[in-house]
């Protein structure tokens, strides 16, 4: 009896809330919830599972155990409860819907769904006593509906890729930009949008009806109009969202998701501020600008987790000592190509990119010695927008074809074969709408009066690079471990014939005359950092890499943190600092501890009381994204590990102008000669207040550690 009460509860209920679920559903641009509605809102997520858990069971049953029937009375509770739940959670999404804005295309079709996969719920009701194949086919479309539109749910909240099988986790590098003409946007504020906004705002998931994908997209806004620039008093849009509150709903990026660290902040925060301009370019800011600073430092360094689909080609089959292939920047499908050392040049290696033709959208082919050949290929990038032939011993008669590439939007041709005639020529009908040009046969003058002539095509007299030569990548250090037993033997290693390697191990900057030249492997038994560059004439010397390993003869029985690290920043928490794991530059990798608004403390314990001379701390140091060296660094011994002494503390300067923005630094601890404890105690203090020359003056740095060693 009692459940025949509740059976006629819950189908009252479905007759009141099946009808207003539809007309929510058709009327639902009109409705403006309020509170209680949008926290109510909230409960789609909590829920949605429990129906469609019964959905599924519900159908095994319709489908497998119509012979074995369970009590009609049972049938109909199992039914009324579903539709009910169904009808509820249909509800909920409705008033969700409402509190963010989601692609309307997949929105539409999960509503909708919703509303389908509810009635239908509630028409199972009224089909037990058809006939068994009949019920059967009701279940195996009632399957397939709720399959189809909970992805279209799958797909709203963790992108259209949703489902996608998982692919290897990759490290992707920023490559370093050498064109003058490259802008900000392109050194650095596309990358940051790429890496941390695009997965809510590109093609897979739109939210808010904005795409951050290309710069036409995100100069178009979204709902909210233009992101970039602030209107009645009030910020851009895109400034006040960075700047909210993590606990902040309406905070970007969404709590959970990958966050924008300090230096990206402060890099879209001063780019919005100068007027978001994308065509602004490095070489035209002054060297001393903050935005330029940050910009300049800034190479985006990514884990890419297992659960992201990465349909992009591998490019490493295109890469070779004399041909860099590269993504224009992480997360990007565009990329780009140098050619250099001309006397290696094949056309075989050009004919190698046709793969990838749609994609190259920056061709730099400087002195190189192309044909006619080379010419037809480059015609085939039908996506190019910057093309480099500077020094292409190439006439310009043998360009005409080039000039009518659709997409192209800045052309080089410096020390090509052209005259005043010819080059008038070449510029009648072109599509591009920058050219660099330079040649004995043509003066400034006639160049001023072509440009005069041509009001819609800037032509840029000289050189577009920042320098002819091509800079070297820099050489590597060929050893495992970091740690040094009891020596280590280190080799050096760089790919390209003709290289001289140069390095130092007492803390100054390998230099191309008085260091030392690296020739064979070289021992080292002690704390030692090794920096290293590559040289060669008539290139530019690559960047110096720097490893530092350390001597460690005493690893703690214990080791435990009294002051807790940031949340986003606790790595393997105590056992980091004795886990022999260095974290290499990328902050953001899982192998850092980080520490800001609190001072780290930690204590260090032994069985047996254990006589240490000195302690090292491995550190990050990167100015670029506030991460600052330790200011100091305090160790207090005990044997009861209750009462702490004062053993030493050791105290550092902090750089009135930082020599370089990013570094692994050691900062080492002395002892006095009898500190023999089973307890130690140290404190490793972060600055409080950045300096004035810093763009984050007066807020916090931080400090993070990965390692520390005891001798």
């Amino acid at each position: 009896m009692r459940s025949k009460k509740v059976f006629q509860i819950q189908e009252a209920a479905l007759w009141l809330l099946n009808p207003l679920l539809v007309v929510l559903a058709i009327y639902n641009e009109k409705i403006e919830p309020n509170l209680f509605l949008q926290w109510l809102g909230k409960m789609h997520p909590l829920f949605l599972h429990f129906p469609i858990v019964l959905g599924i069971l519900i159908v095994v049953y319709l489908v497998a155990f119509q012979h074995n029937r369970l009590p009609l009375a049972f049938e109909k509770i199992a039914l009324s409860t579903n539709a009910l739940l169904t009808t509820i959670v249909a509800l909920f999404g409705i008033l969700l819907a409402k509190q963010d804005s989601y692609d309307n295309d997949l929105i539409v079709w999960h509503k909708w769904g919703g509303v389908v996969i509810a009635l239908l719920s509630w028409l199972l009701l009224y089909t037990m006593e058809l006939p068994i194949k009949y019920k059967r086919i009701i279940g195996i479309l009632f399957f397939i509906t709720i399959g189809i539109f909970t992805h279209k749910g799958a797909q709203l909240t963790h992108g259209v890729n949703a489902v996608s099988f998982p692919q290897a986790d990759t490290l992707a590098i920023t490559p370093v930009v050498l064109d003058s003409n490259a802008t900000v946007y392109e050194k650095a504020v596309g990358p940051i949008l790429a890496q941390k906004c695009v997965s809510c705002h590109g093609n897979e998931k739109v939210k808010g009806g904005l795409k951050l994908n290309t710069i036409d997209n995100l100069l178009l806004g979204g709902k909210s109009g233009n992101i970039l620039a602030a209107s009645e008093g009030k910020d851009a849009v895109l400034f006040e969202r960075i700047h909210m509150p993590l606990a902040a709903e309406k905070h970007m990026p969404p709590d959970g998701k990958l966050q924008l660290t300090p230096a990206e902040i402060s890099i879209l925060s001063l780019w919005i501020k100068a007027g978001g301009d994308i065509k602004t370019k490095m070489a035209q800011m002054a060297k001393t600008d903050s935005l330029y600073l940050l910009a300049n430092a800034y190479i985006p360094v990514v884990e890419k987790s297992k659960s992201v689909k990465n349909s992009y080609p591998e490019l490493t089959a295109y890469n070779s000592n004399y041909c860099s292939v590269n993504y224009l920047f992480t997360g990007s499908d565009e990329i780009e190509v140098t050619f250099f050392q001309g006397s290696f040049y094949n056309t075989k290696a050009l004919k190698n990119l046709e793969k990838i033709k749609d994609q190259v959208i920056h061709l730099n082919m400087q002195g190189m010695p192309l044909t006619k050949e080379d010419i037809k290929i480059i015609t085939q990038f039908t996506k190019l927008k910057k093309l480099n032939l500077n020094y292409t011993k190439i006439n310009i008669e043998a360009l005409s074809e080039i000039k009518k590439m659709e997409q192209l939007e800045t052309l080089s041709i410096c020390g090509v074969a052209v005259n005043e005639s010819s080059f008038e020529k070449f510029l009648n009908g072109a599509r591009f709408t920058n050219i660099n040009v330079w040649s004995n046969n043509i003066s400034t003058k006639q160049l001023q009066a072509l440009n005069t002539k041509y009001p819609k095509l800037t032509i840029i007299i000289g050189d577009n690079l920042e320098n002819e030569f091509i800079k070297l990548s820099s050489p590597t250090i060929d050893q495992d471990s970091s740690i040094i037993p009891k020596h280590l033997d280190i080799k050096i290693k760089h790919l390209l014939p003709g290289i001289v390697i140069r390095y130092t191990t007492d803390g100054s900057e390998p230099d191309s005359l008085t260091s030392p030249q690296y020739k064979n492997a070289f021992r080292i038994a002690s704390n030692t950092t090794i920096k290293t560059k590559a040289f060669k004439k008539g290139w530019i010397s690559s960047d110096m890499v720097q490893r530092t390993f350390y001597k460690s003869e005493i690893k703690p029985d214990t080791i435990y943190l009294i002051s807790k690290p940031d949340p986003k920043y606790q790595a393997s928490g105590a056992n980091t600092l004795a886990d022999y794991e260095l974290g290499g530059q990328n902050f953001s990798n899982g192998k850092w501890l980080g520490y800001k608004d609190v001072t780290m403390e930690f204590v260090a314990g032994f069985k047996q009381p254990k006589l240490i001379t000195e302690a090292y701390f491995n550190a990050l140091v990167d100015y670029g994204s506030y991460i600052m060296p330790i200011v100091s660094i305090t160790v207090q011994g005990s044997n009861d590990g209750k009462t702490f002494k004062k053993i030493t503390t050791s105290n550092f300067a902090l750089p009135t102008k930082p020599s370089s923005m990013k570094e692994n630094k050691t900062f080492s601890c002395k002892f006095p000669a009898n500190s023999s404890y089973r307890y130690y105690k140290f404190t490793v203090l972060n600055i409080k207040k950045l300096p004035d020359w810093h763009p984050g003056k007066g807020t916090p740095g931080w400090i993070f550690i990965d390692e520390l060693f005891l001798n």
